[in-house]
C-alpha cells in the first residue's frame, strides 16, 4: 500500500519563484503561512490540497505520538471542505491511518506514496479519499528523534498520478523548506490537536450518541444518516450509494422513525445531545 520514493542522485531544476518563496517566509507564525506555501508548493509540483502535520513524541498518547494539524489548503478547492474532512480524519482516523502509523517516528527525510487504489473498501477510504474526490496523495516527512513534521500533497480524480520526475523536485526543496515549517509550527498554534478534546465532528457526536442508546441502524440507514449530517442532501447520497433517490428516501424515514427525529437539524442535534459527551 506504501511507496518509498528515494533520494535522487542528480538534483531537479524546476522554476521557483522567489516572489512567492518571500511571501512564505513573511507569513511564518501566521495564518496566512499555510495558503503560501500552498501556492509556493504548487510551483514546484501541481496539486490541489496540501496538509499539514506535526507530531511530538509523547507516551501519554495511545499511539505514543501527539499529533498536531498545522493546518490545510488547496488550489481551486473549497476550503469549508478540506476543514471538514480534516476535522472528521482527526475525530476518528489518524491513530488507525496506515501510512502514517508507518511513518511516525523515523528519523531523517522520507518521502511516501499512498496507494489509494489498494485501500479496501470501507469508511476510511470512502469518507476521506472518495467522497473528497481524492485519487492521489503522497507524503514528505522529516523526523528526529524527538518528534516530525510531515507534509502531504493531494490530487483530484481528474489529475495523473505524481511522476518520479515531480516527488524528486518536491523533495529536493525540503532543506528550505522543513525549517521555515518547523520555526512556523512552534511560533503559532496547531489549529488542531488530534487527541480527545471537548470538541466532535458532528459524525463522531452521532456515532457516540448511537453507541450510548444502544440505536440498531442497517447499514444503508446509517451511511444515509452520515451523508445527510456531512452536508448533502438525499439525492447527492442516493448518487453516492448507487440507489433511486425514492430508495434513499424510504431509508431517510426508517432512520428517522428509530431516532425520533423529523428533519436534517433535528439529526444532527440528536447526536450533540449525546449524555456521555455532555458530561465530558
Amino acid at each position: 500500500m506504501l511507496l518509498n520514493v528515494p533520494p535522487h542522485p542528480d538534483s531537479a531544476n524546476f522554476p521557483l519563484s522567489f516572489k512567492t518563496l518571500g511571501q512564505v517566509i513573511e507569513a511564518v507564525g501566521t495564518p496566512d503561512f499555510v495558503p503560501r506555501l500552498t501556492l509556493l508548493l504548487n510551483e514546484i509540483v501541481p496539486l490541489n490540497v496540501v496538509h499539514i502535520e506535526r507530531s511530538r513524541v509523547d507516551s501519554s498518547m495511545p499511539t505514543g505520538f501527539r499529533c498536531e494539524w498545522i493546518g490545510s489548503s488547496g488550489v481551486g478547492v473549497d476550503s469549508g471542505t478540506i476543514s471538514d474532512v480534516m476535522t472528521l480524519y482527526y475525530d476518528r482516523f489518524y491513530e488507525s491511518d496506515p501510512l502514517f502509523a508507518g511513518i511516525r517516528g523515523k528519523v531523517g527525510t522520507l518521502l511516501v506514496v499512498r496507494d489509494i487504489g489498494a485501500i479496501p473498501p470501507g469508511e476510511f477510504r470512502q469518507r476521506l479519499f472518495d467522497e473528497a474526490l481524492i485519487a492521489h496523495e503522497c507524503v514528505l516527512a522529516r523526523g528526529t528523534r524527538h518528534g516530525q513534521h510531515s507534509i502531504a500533497l493531494e490530487r483530484a480524480l481528474n489529475a495523473p498520478p505524481f511522476t518520479l520526475a515531480e516527488m524528486n523536485r518536491f523533495r529536493n526543496v525540503s532543506d528550505f523548506l522543513f525549517p521555515l515549517l518547523e520555526l512556523h509550527a512552534t511560533t503559532s498554534a496547531a489549529r488542531r490537536v488530534a487527541h480527545p478534546t471537548s470538541f466532535l465532528h458532528p459524525l463522531a457526536q452521532f456515532d457516540a450518541r448511537i453507541a450510548a442508546d444502544a440505536i440498531r441502524l442497517s447499514k444503508r440507514e446509517y451511511e444515509i444518516c452520515a451523508h445527510l449530517i456531512t452536508g448533502r442532501t438525499v439525492p447527492e447520497a442516493a448518487e453516492i450509494l448507487g440507489v433511486r433517490t425514492a430508495t434513499a428516501e424510504s431509508y431517510v424515514k426508517r432512520a428517522f422513525a428509530k431516532l425520533g427525529v423529523r428533519t436534517k437539524r433535528e439529526l444532527v442535534a440528536w447526536g450533540q445531545a449525546c449524555p456521555r459527551l455532555q458530561g465530558a
